[in-house]
């Protein structure tokens, strides 16, 4: 396990709910995935699927809403990216393998 040193500009805004990963190559395969947080730059998720920094995948957002955590912020969490994985984290949860994962947008807002 590595030590992730934070690398965003933006801030992040903390949120919860789940999102679905689309693997661009080699499956076909979903993956369910929680939303930790976001910034403009991307996204952070826990997911039991280890993932290879320098991946591609397609992300989107549940039904749910998931709103800036400061009104006066115009960041808004994407409902569905692409983004490349930056880095990965093993860590347990209920005693449990899991993945902390943190992946930037690869196509900007504007």
């Amino acid at each position: 396990m590595s030590n992730h040193h934070e690398k965003r500009n933006s801030c992040r805004h903390t949120v919860g709910g789940a999102i679905t990963l689309h693997p661009t190559i080699r499956t076909s395969r979903d993956i369910n995935a929680h939303l930790l947080n976001f910034s403009e730059q991307g996204i952070c998720f826990s997911t039991e699927k280890q993932l290879i920094p320098g991946t591609t995948i397609l992300f989107k957002a549940s039904k749910d809403n998931y709103l800036s955590a400061d009104n006066d912020d115009n960041c808004q969490l994407r409902s569905i990216s692409l983004v490349t994985v930056k880095w990965c984290q093993e860590s347990e949860q209920k005693d449990q393998p899991i993945h902390i994962i943190g992946a930037n947008y690869m196509i900007p807002p504007y």
